[in-house]
């Protein structure tokens, strides 16, 4: 029994390690500063053998002293800092509150002006809003090729005036990057809270990229909306300070969605954190546990149904956009 115990540990041990080993060759790969700590631990290593003549015993320890190496070494790589980020993402908003809280000023609110998908005019606006004039939110997920398992996940806040505000979670790549799952493991990309019209980030997905484009209604009181969208600025504020980095699993697209719902459900379970992996779930949670706006009787696929925009929905123009939305999923 013991010897079956032991070979089941040492099956597992030897399987976790070799995924191990599989992270750290692509940190050598994408993040070659990583090799410097490994040549000194395999120094370290020829130093023993060459004293003994005989290679040091426990290699498994040895093996996962060089996991843990790495993943110091991880944690201590920066987020990228280039010269130069490509255009989508080169301009990041900036924040200011008035002296009672209550009004919200933002520059550099994204509204590029589209001609097709890689032929725009890049412009930013500056907007003051009354936090006390929010009306609700509504929760977006965007999916292309086919897959329904992953998804680009967004926010959009309303206000009383008629003006929608789009909170999305973006990879912001430096120049001449081109984005791979795998490089977004290895801090080669920053995460940038991008705060635009609908105009332009749904409608670059509906009008040009011709994404399948889900705007859910949530059921958020004004206080719950207020909430969110705090804590995306406060997320965006952090991620500036900090350089943070993109990571495919960890800080992805949904990652702050997920947090930002936390605040509003504390008692959210544990296992939900899970979700940014597999964020095409996410729409059908907030079904589940009826966060979201439903026709009587409607069921979860009805409402994907009626929440679908299609393509071409409207002009890429305001305010004929975000009215054009609404009037569709009205039902």
């Amino acid at each position: 029994m013991r010897k079956a115990l032991h070979y089941t540990l040492l099956t597992i041990s030897i399987l976790l390690l070799s995924i191990a080993l599989l992270w750290c060759l692509g940190l050598w790969v994408y993040q070659p500063i990583s090799l410097i700590p490994v040549a000194l631990l395999l120094a370290a290593w020829g130093a023993w053998y060459a004293k003994r003549k005989q290679y040091p015993g426990h290699t498994l320890l040895w093996l996962w002293g060089l996991v843990m190496l790495n993943i110091v070494t991880f944690k201590l790589i920066p987020g990228p800092q280039p010269e130069k980020w490509q255009t989508p993402w080169a301009v990041a908003p900036q924040f200011s509150f008035s002296e009672d809280g209550n009004l919200l000023t933002i520059v550099n609110i994204r509204d590029f002006e589209y001609r097709s998908e890689h032929d725009y005019t890049p412009r930013y606006r500056t907007e003051t809003y009354d936090l006390r004039t929010i009306t609700g939110a509504d929760f977006a997920a965007c999916h292309w090729d086919g897959m329904e398992s992953v998804c680009h996940t967004m926010m959009s806040f309303s206000f009383a005036d008629g003006r929608h505000l789009v909170v999305s979670a973006e990879t912001r790549l430096p120049e001449g990057e081109v984005q791979t799952a795998i490089g977004g493991l290895y801090k080669r990309y920053g995460i940038l809270y991008l705060f635009g019209t609908e105009e332009d980030i749904f409608g670059l997905r509906t009008n040009y990229r011709h994404e399948d484009l889900m705007l859910m209604p949530l059921k958020a009181s004004p206080e719950h909306a207020r909430t969110m969208l705090l804590n995306f600025v406060a997320l965006q504020q952090a991620a500036a300070t900090n350089h943070t980095a993109y990571n495919t699993v960890a800080d992805n697209c949904s990652t702050g969605v997920i947090n930002t719902f936390r605040t509003i459900a504390p008692n959210m379970p544990w296992y939900y954190n899970l979700l940014p992996v597999h964020n095409g779930d996410i729409a059908r949670v907030l079904f589940k546990h009826g966060a979201v706006r439903t026709l009587p009787g409607e069921s979860f696929e009805q409402f994907r149904k009626r929440c679908y925009l299609g393509y071409d929905p409207a002009p890429n123009t305001a305010p004929a956009y975000s009215k054009a939305l609404r009037d569709k999923i009205k039902g």
